[in-house]
């Protein structure tokens, strides 16, 4: 819940709208009514000011009920002759979404729809009295509170301001006119982009993109200057952009969304047609289209799905991670300065923390530095960061090949091949120059926390940390938890993630942990599969058309055949069915065919062209009929989440969201689902056991624990709307 200062004065309040500034003029000031929700001022210059009452915080969201009594107050008073114009802040005071009000209001007596018609009934009808009215964005204006600050004429943010749209990436698109309006008001090839991404923008980006107008050092500034541009506007004309140069550009930004969407986030379906219908002149059935589409969202499962997750509970890892009282990270060491640990390096500097980043040699750990370099150039292209900025972030990565510049750091992250006995003498290396107190990481993605932490001195203050590739790009971090590391260690870890800006899920240690350990499975499935003679092209089209990006033969291929061998020499044992795959994988190396380093993998890649094709094994005989009736998507999906519960019940993870977070987060689960639990509550926990139990005949990954079957006779679900059902469980 966002929250309004209250400044005194000589022992006299300063009103709500003036809230946190200085208070010069308050004299002219005068109440005109007492409201629920708002504060109304008329000033003696003719401008009304309307802003968030400070009472009503403890109202809750209540979105509905505030925007209709500001969209009401607004109009009376710019009714009155002697007012010139408008001026006002967000009535929504919360500065984080809340999809409980959404939820229950979706099951209300008054359609969802009906209730949003009726908002844009009233804002048209400001709109018509042409007067003046300008906005002021502050502090966190996102989603409902950017949405309704967008119904001005003339808007000017806080030189602190982040603008933008985070449930766009959470099952939402904008609603409450924001869609529409900013179609209207951006340039389309900025407007969609910034729409369906969820992008957050600075105050400068945002005037840069002509999302606001003029930049204040704080309200008290952006008062005055919203006060001088009324006086100076008669009255609030509104241009149009050119309908056939806005189409032209519309379908060229849409080409190309529609191509990375997998069209089965309704969402994304829904937010394309309204763009591609969008018409310049007709704002009034523009937001009529928006308001039936975004009420219509609620009724889709796969939103409840993704706000959970992707909102809900990232959100609240967000925060677990930023409350812990560990103190912050200020000097990381890093050992290893290849992929991962140039990626840990960027992000640990663009953090401002001091990085020292040692490899064999300086070369070695110049060319990690040099990845950061290649990033800020590109940014600095973009005009996202200046070349000073750059210069300063640069400069906090220190390339070494000498271990004692780690003196005195407050964390070492390993980051070196995934070999016990080189990741034990690297750690054994550098240990005596960690600072006093301070805490040792191994970023890895298979082999035993304990098992590492077995070299070191202090066990306690031995963790993992597993980031996914690019770190640069990739959200989550999954810290393992060993039996004898402790708490305070944990805490640390989750306050490094937080500096990163990354999401933390906290899982215990074995065979391979959480995400290593189900996307290894769902990899098994697929090569299960092409060895009972399943063409290879089905599987991969099946993968993209249950909502992986890529097929699982294609990551295999990435990752390269070698490495999946590795994580299978790390599992303490395997059955009949993985045996047999791994003697396949090992075949196919001997062969030379490892991946897309070596040019042919389960595709062949042209050198010269850098195209691919996929490859059909002729020693495998393909079956002449197979089942088209979409188990291969659900073999490829009912596998990770089995193995998921396996992870519940056996105290790899303490509870199911964590699961979730880390399923879309770090290895791509089809996020329309949720996650691997989500999932099962789509499917049915009752089906979702009968069809394990049918595909048992595929191999001993089908095994049901006993658990999971007494769940199903129960039709146990794991969620109950946004909560997780699953703690008291075990």
């Amino acid at each position: 819940m966002g929250s309004i200062t209250i400044e005194r004065k000589k022992g006299k309040p300063v009103s709500p709208l003036m809230a946190g500034t200085k208070d010069k003029k308050s004299m002219s000031k005068k109440p005109t009514g007492s409201f629920a929700y708002i504060s109304v001022e008329q000033h003696e210059d003719g401008i009304i000011y309307i802003g968030p009452k400070l009472a009503s915080l403890s109202h809750g969201a209540q979105y509905f009920e505030r925007l209709d009594e500001f969209l009401e107050q607004a109009a009376l008073q710019l009714d009155k002759t002697e007012v010139k114009g408008l001026i006002y802040r967000s009535p929504i005071v919360a500065e984080d979404f809340d999809p409980e009000y959404f939820l229950q209001a979706s099951h209300g007596p008054a359609s969802m729809a009906d209730r949003m018609q009726v908002l844009s009934t009233k804002f048209l009808h400001l709109r018509a009295k042409h007067k003046p009215i300008v906005s002021i964005l502050e502090a966190v204006s996102t989603d409902l509170r950017l949405a309704s600050l967008l119904w001005s004429d003339h808007r000017i943010g806080t030189a602190n301001v982040k603008i933008g749209f985070p449930t766009s990436s959470s099952g939402l698109f904008p609603g409450f006119g924001a869609t529409s309006l900013l179609l209207q008001l951006m340039d389309p090839a900025k407007a969609i982009p910034f729409l369906y991404h969820g992008t957050i923008l600075s105050a400068a980006e945002a005037q840069e993109w002509e999302l606001i107008h003029q930049q204040a050092a704080d309200v008290e500034q952006a008062l005055d200057m919203a006060k001088r541009w009324i006086r100076k506007t008669d009255r609030a004309d509104r241009q149009h952009r050119d309908q056939e140069q806005q189409r032209l550009a519309v379908d060229a930004v849409l080409s190309s969304l529609r191509g990375k969407s997998n069209g089965l986030v309704p969402a994304d379906n829904l937010f394309f047609e309204l763009v591609a219908t969008h018409r310049q002149d007709a704002l009034e059935e523009n937001l009529r289209q928006e308001n039936n589409a975004w009420a219509s969202l609620w009724d889709a499962p796969q939103t409840l799905n993704m706000l959970r997750t992707l909102y809900c509970n990232v959100n609240h890892a967000r925060r677990s991670a930023a409350e812990k009282v560990a103190s912050p990270t200020s000097k990381l060491g890093i050992l290893g300065a290849g992929i991962m640990g140039s990626g840990i390096a960027y992000e640990a500097a663009r953090a401002g923390i001091d990085v020292v980043l040692k490899d064999v040699d300086e070369a070695a750990a110049e060319r990690g530095k040099s990845y950061a370099k290649k990033l800020t150039d590109r940014l600095v292209d973009q005009g996202k960061i200046n070349e000073k900025h750059q210069t300063n972030l640069l400069s906090r990565i220190y390339p070494t090949a000498d271990v004692q510049h780690f003196a005195e750091a407050d964390m070492i992250i390993e980051a070196v091949f995934e070999d016990v006995k080189l990741k034990a003498a690297v750690t054994k290396e550098s240990l005596p120059f960690l600072k006093h107190g301070g805490i040792f990481a191994s970023n890895t993605t298979a082999l035993p926390i304990h098992t590492l932490a077995s070299v070191s001195p202090n066990p306690d203050r031995f963790v993992g940390m597993h980031f996914f590739s690019p770190v640069d790009r990739m959200p989550l971090v999954e810290i393992i938890r060993a039996d004898v590391t402790a708490s305070a260690t944990v805490d640390k870890a989750m306050k490094l993630a937080h500096q990163l800006g990354k999401v933390p899920i906290v899982v215990s240690d074995g065979p391979a942990f959480f995400t290593s350990r189900i996307f290894f499975n769902y990899l098994l499935e697929a090569v299960t599969m092409l060895l009972e003679g399943i063409p290879a092209p089905l599987i991969e089209q099946e993968a993209q058309k249950a909502g992986f990006a890529i097929g699982p033969l294609a990551v295999l291929d990435e990752i390269s055949l070698k490495l999946m061998l590795q994580v299978y020499d790390s599992l303490p044992q395997l059955h009949s069915g993985q045996e047999r795959c791994y003697r396949y994988l090992q075949s196919l190396v001997v062969d030379g065919r490892n991946g897309r380093k070596t040019g042919a993998g389960f595709y062949n890649y042209d050198e010269t062209t850098g195209k691919r094709a996929i490859w059909n094994d002729p020693s495998i005989a393909q079956k002449a009929v197979y089942d088209q009736s979409g188990t291969i998507q659900k073999r490829l999906l009912h596998v990770m989440a089995l193995d998921s519960f396996r992870c519940l019940e056996e105290g790899i993870l303490m509870d199911v969201t964590d699961a979730d977070i880390g399923s879309v987060l770090g290895i791509g689960f089809p996020r329309h689902t949720g996650g691997v639990f989500s999932y099962i509550d789509g499917v049915g926990i009752r089906t979702f056991v009968n069809d394990c139990r049918a595909f048992a005949l595929y191999g001993d990954e089908w095994h049901i624990p006993e658990r999971l079957r007494q769940l199903a006779e129960s039709d146990f679900r794991f969620y109950d709307g946004l909560e997780s059902n699953w703690k008291g469980q075990r």
